[in-house]
């Protein structure tokens, strides 16, 4: 989904304030860096999304539903970073085993800001949640297994 050239240089600012804005909410925004490669995961309430960011991106608002947002960075030589277009997929599930997978779909951020890997999910009050992912980023190379738990809070 691309997103209307006026529109891209204030979606993707926003976009972040709001996700770091809800760390204390919605956990941290974390990273993994896996050789020259950087990934950044953050899980978030949907509602927390202003109105009009979530319908950019083409996400429901609503109680109950989180959001997840994988980025992925390429350190070059120079020490600049470059977006990389990646290739996720996994599942979400509860302690007990139960699971669902997720669907993500990828969005681009402004025409240099960058790519993300959005997917949406149903969550109940405080329970911890399990991620487990596989992000591919490299061609030719074996995908990066990322996992960790989560928990959300309906407001």
């Amino acid at each position: 989904m691309l997103i209307p050239r006026y529109k891209t240089w204030t979606l993707f600012p926003l976009l972040l304030c709001l996700s770091l804005a809800f760390s204390v909410q919605a956990q941290q925004r974390n990273s993994e860096q896996v050789g020259d490669y950087t990934i950044y995961y953050d899980v978030l309430p949907t509602r927390f999304l202003d109105p009009q960011i979530a319908q950019a991106y083409g996400v429901v608002r609503s109680q109950g539903q989180g959001l997840i947002r994988i980025t992925v960075l390429k350190t070059l030589a120079s020490g600049e970073q470059e977006p990389v277009v990646a290739r996720v997929s996994g599942q979400v599930g509860n302690l007990a085993g139960q699971t669902r997978g997720l669907s993500f779909r990828e969005v681009q951020v402004g025409q240099q800001a960058g790519y993300s890997s959005l997917a949406t999910f149903r969550f109940a009050h405080d329970d911890p949640m399990r991620f487990n992912l596989r992000v591919s980023y490299e061609r030719g190379a074996p995908a990066h297994e990322l996992h960790f738990i989560r928990r959300l809070y309906m407001d």
